[in-house]
């Protein structure tokens, strides 16, 4: 049936009936089609295209790839019927507004899920039977763990069991039960991980009390799995339009076996059998040495492999029409003899077991409506914002209750780009017949009449006609002509519509009006400080989404996801709306799950048309959550994206939608790292007096002598993995710091205290924890000991993975100390020379990562010693750049490496392409990590390690060598070294000897940083000629 707008526009303003669910899953796992289904309920498209249509993939470039790129949002109705209690005759009925966003599967895209995941109460995970849990379905279980969603599980593609498997229904019953049991792992690994680490803050609180306290109280999990019995699980294909859960199938054998529904439920899934003799639902200790079929084998699974049989592999018409007769559905002739097999199937099944019932009725009795989901969700959110206790109590009891006539606050997770002729205000208003009949009988009219009046041009004017396309005769000998000419030629320019920028929203209390002024807080903001990052908007308008369509509304109650309008430069890619005047919480702390790690330069082709260029990335970066651009001080405007495909669409929607003009992208910019290792083999040290990494230099009245030592890989594992923390700590530094340079009121000295000291109470333990590493590296133990305390600073930006020491009498200020006084008046100059050194790497100017710096000599000589000695200004520019080039040198006496950023890649494939797959991987430099096959399946699992810079292309060379059989998901995994010296050549007279004085077998680290230097404008090492005696051109006779 078809619904209309008024209808839902009523339901939104009762949130006792409202649930907002987003679809996420693996990519290719049914998504849209599971979408379709539910749209075809609702009368939005016919059932017969659910499925194929695939509406809510709006974009040209979805539909042909046939994957998500965009989350999409649809308000959807479901209206279910309920008896009477207390005897009474008839039934209720009850509706239900269903907020619907379907979300991508794809890696490069799964920021979309994150957005979608927080507007939010509960999630329709999907799961394909035949692959099981890949690791896509991993990553949105989590988002799913974190948000605190409350999910369902569908299992998916069942049609694949019978058609393409060949499984028989006992080999299906245990294959599905092998993959809840997957899931459910899943969900158990993120409960005990979470577990550990309440139990780890419970023994810390003790630790500080110094007395036992509350006792540690376990909390339950039997809720959080995924049972069928418990109706949280749908069986479905969402292709031939079918799905139910255990709670429909006792509904529908209740009167035949005489059993109460309720009772059924509970034995209809699991090991329950009945007993054909006494008729009795039996367990596994009543069998007695039977074999009996599990009920769910006999009473479900065998019925629909017999509808199967009998219509897709062999079509057997007897059969089907005593088939149809026991389900009671009707089926007319005609579609029996059909020579369509899978629409005859899809009609069958799509009357006795609808999917679109079973998932929206599972979704309304299973996931919780804004009121419940909000009383358990939001303390979580508050708890987790900065001074969450400075909040408006009004407006954290309002967004408790999802109350309507409470203080404005909601959640923008993303901005929609929105063609302006798109939008409600500028559609044209719809003509009744009589309109249109008038419309087009004048339309013929004119038609007629500019008809006749071309056959009298024709005839009586003919020669008067100018041909006005007349060749233009250009002389060759005058060179300005040629220019005239090519002026008077039109540029070929792209039309572009005109975009409007909506922003995606959820209310969680209050009710948004057009026309209202609310605060914008960015996600910068902090309650302490009210008055920074935060803006105020004005509401121009609020609309219903419908997929690509937009309704527009007057106002939004809370509970409700909706369009909104007039935030337009007011929001960057999320934020927070608030009820001026009241401190507001910051919900737009939202993590990017994927960074974006290709990065490209574009230009436009013309130069002049660098302002359309600007405009349009600045409109990208909106529209698109995991998009960055920024100008590089080369000047170079910088694309950031997720990945390969992610960088496809950006290019695209940027000359098509947003700049509308050609341009030219540069080959993608990969980030590399650069390390130095201690290896057997090392070459002597450049000054054997100093030793090994030790660089010593006198600069006017200043000598500093420092030493360069690699950092054990347990610390720098733990320094990537604390980078948060590390600025955390750094910025609470420089804000105490700040406060011993200038003087401030004395309620801003209690405030930023209170910060120092929750800082410095995170910082013990961190500092705890990394001499605790440092202790474990036994062969350096007498570098090591106690240097945590000695700690000046991190790099490069304060917070990299590598630290700079000062073993000296306390030249340089330390991070871990609580005297702040200055005793070295050149200190910035050397820790500026520490940033730059670990920031442009002598290698190839790319990051350093895991190195010590350790001063061990920080002096001023006295100036009457000095001949000469130079002036402080120029000095402290002088002593940067020497810092620096001392540190490299001291970097280079160790065994330089390039690393590179990798993927860690998952396949799913057969055995009849796993060479193919192979031959691939190993093709782009990759490595292969484990493989293993997939229980159940005819898959192989495998993981590979691949570098980044190699990936380009990698997914369409998978998909080409294996005819689409393999389809790689690509994640970034941080940077590995490659084993290899850049700078190593052959010197022993067996390398000479296998490999020849230049090295015939190619130096891949080499050619990686070769490549860099030529990219940043260095000096390369390479003879563009070996032998110039032999490249000569020999005159023929």
């Amino acid at each position: 049936m078809r619904v209309t707008p008024d209808t839902l526009l009523r339901l939104q303003k009762d949130p006792q009936s409202i649930r907002n669910i987003c679809i996420v899953a693996h990519v290719d796992h049914g998504k849209t089609s599971l979408s379709d289904s539910l749209l075809a309920s609702n009368g939005i498209i016919s059932q017969r295209l659910a499925g194929k249509v695939r509406y809510l993939d709006s974009r040209p470039d979805e539909q042909l790839r046939g994957i998500t790129m965009e989350s999409s949002a649809i308000s959807l109705y479901f209206r279910v019927l309920h008896k009477k209690g207390d005897g009474e005759e008839g039934y209720d009925a009850k509706e239900h507004l269903i907020n619907l966003i379907d979300s991508p599967g794809h890696i490069d895209f799964s920021s979309e899920v994150s957005t979608a995941s927080r507007l939010c109460d509960g999630a329709v995970v999907l799961v394909d039977v035949v692959e099981g849990v890949c690791s896509q379905t991993v990553t949105v279980l989590r988002q799913c763990w974190i948000d605190k969603l409350k999910p369902i599980l569908v299992l998916n593609k069942i049609d694949r069991l019978i058609t393409e498997l060949r499984l028989t229904p006992s080999e299906a019953c245990l294959h599905l039960t092998k993959v809840v049991e997957q899931v459910n792992s899943v969900i158990g690994s993120f409960f005990s991980g979470e577990r550990m680490a309440q139990d780890l803050a419970w023994r810390e609180q003790l630790e500080k009390e110094g007395h036992s306290g509350k006792e540690f109280v376990e909390e339950d999990d039997k809720d959080i799995y995924f049972d069928p019995a418990q109706n949280n699980v749908i069986f479905s294909s969402a292709i031939d339009g079918w799905g139910f859960n255990i709670s429909q199938m006792a509904r529908f054998y209740e009167n035949k076996l005489g059993i109460k529904r309720e009772n059924l439920q509970k034995v209809l899934w699991g090991d329950f059998y009945l007993d054909p003799k006494t008729k009795k639902i039996i367990g596994p200790k009543g069998l007695k040495g039977r074999s009996l079929k599990p009920l769910f084998q006999q009473l479900v699974l065998e019925n629909i492999w017999k509808i199967y049989e009998n219509i897709v592999i062999e079509k057997n018409a007897e059969v089907l029409e005593k088939i149809v007769k026991a389900l009671n559905i009707k089926v007319l002739p005609r579609d029996l003899r059909s020579k369509d097999n899978k629409a005859l199937l899809s009609q069958v099944m799509g009357q006795w077991l609808p999917v679109s019932s079973a998932v929206l009725l599972t979704v309304t009795e299973k996931l919780p409506s804004p009121l419940e989901s909000q009383r358990t969700r939001i303390p979580t959110v508050l708890e987790s914002a900065p001074h969450h206790e400075l909040i408006d109590p009004g407006l954290r009891e309002a967004m408790l209750s999802c109350d309507n006539n409470g203080p404005v606050s909601a959640y923008v997770s993303k901005i929609l780009s929105v063609p302006e002729d798109e939008l409600p205000r500028n559609s044209r208003a719809k003509l009744s017949e009589d309109e249109l009949a008038e419309r087009s009988k004048r339309a013929r009219e004119l038609a007629a009449k500019a008809a006749e009046q071309a056959k009298i041009l024709e005839g009586d004017q003919e020669d008067q006609i100018v041909d006005e396309f007349a060749q233009v005769k250009v002389s060759n000998n005058d060179p300005y002509s040629l220019f005239e000419y090519e002026e008077e030629e039109e540029e070929e320019e792209i039309e572009v519509k005109k975009e409007e920028l909506i922003g995606f929203a959820r209310v969680y209390s209050g009710t948004l009006r057009i026309g209202q002024e609310l605060s914008v807080l960015e996600p910068k903001y902090d309650p302490a400080n009210p008055k920074e990052h935060i803006q105020t908007a004005t509401i121009t308008e609020l609309y219903l989404l419908m997929g690509k369509e937009l309704v527009p509304l007057d106002e939004v109650p809370s509970g409700n996801i909706a369009g909104i309008g007039g935030l337009a430069g007011k929001i960057l890619k999320n934020g927070t709306l608030i009820e001026p005047g009241i401190i507001g919480v910051n919900l737009a702390g939202v993590s990017l799950s994927v960074p974006p790690i290709v990065r490209v330069a574009v230009e436009p082709v013309n130069p002049t048309q660098m302002d359309k260029l600007e405009r349009g990335l600045e409109l990208l970066n909106q529209a698109d959550p995991c998009v960055q651009t920024f100008l590089e001080d080369t000047g170079e405007h910088i694309l950031a994206t997720a990945g390969e495909l992610h960088l496809e669409r950006c290019l695209k929607d940027l000359k098509e939608r947003f700049a509308g003009i050609e341009i030219t992208a540069s080959e993608p910019v990969i980030p590399y790292r650069e390390t130095f290792i201690e290896t057997l083999d090392l070459n002597p040290p450049k000054n054997p007096d100093l030793g090994r990494g030790v660089a010593e230099f006198e600069l006017g009245n200043v000598h500093i002598k420092m030493r360069a030592v690699p950092l054990p890989q347990p610390v720098i594992d733990f320094l990537l993995e604390n980078h948060a923390t590390i600025k955390k700590l750094v910025d609470s530094i420089n804000k105490r710091r700040s406060e011993d340079e200038e003087e401030e009121d004395g309620l801003n000295d209690l405030e930023d205290d209170a910060v120092g000291s929750s800082s410095i109470t995170d910082a013990t333990t961190f500092k705890k924890k990394l001499q605790a590493l440092f202790d474990a590296d036994e062969k350096h133990r007498d570098i090591w000991s106690g240097i945590v305390d000695r700690i000046s600073v991190f790099g490069p930006k304060r917070t990299g993975p590598n630290i700079l020491f000062d073993t000296s009498k306390e030249s340089i200020r330390r991070v871990f100390s609580q005297s702040d006084e200055t005793r070295f008046r050149f200190e910035n100059s050397i820790v500026n020379g520490f940033q730059l050194s670990t920031q442009n790497g002598p290698l190839a100017h790319e990051p350093v990562q895991g190195m010590a710096i350790i001063m061990e000599d920080i002096r001023e000589v006295d100036e009457a010693d000095q001949e000469d000695s130079t002036p402080v200004p120029n000095l402290l520019g002088r002593l940067i750049t020497t810092t620096r080039d001392n540190i490299h040198q001291a970097l280079l006496d160790w065994s330089p490496r390039i690393m590179l950023a990798m993927y860690t890649c998952d396949i799913q494939a057969s055995a009849e392409v796993l060479g193919k797959v192979y031959a691939v991987v190993q093709q782009k430099r990759g490595h292969i990590v484990s493989e293993e096959m997939k229980e159940g399946t005819p898959f192989f699992q495998i993981i590979a390690k691949l570098p980044v810079v190699e990936a380009f292309g990698f997914s369409e060379d998978i998909r080409k060598r294996t005819s689409g059989a393999a389809q790689p998901q690509l994640v970034f995994s941080g940077f590995e070294s490659i084993d290899e010296d850049p700078f190593w050549v052959p010197t022993t007279e067996e390398e000479m000897e296998a490999l020849g004085e230049f090295a015939e077998r190619e130096n891949i680290a080499r050619k990686y940083m070769n490549q860099i230097r030529k990219r940043k404008g260095l000096f390369v090492d390479e003879k563009v000629v070996q032998n110039a005696e032999k490249q000569r051109t020999l005159k023929r006779n």
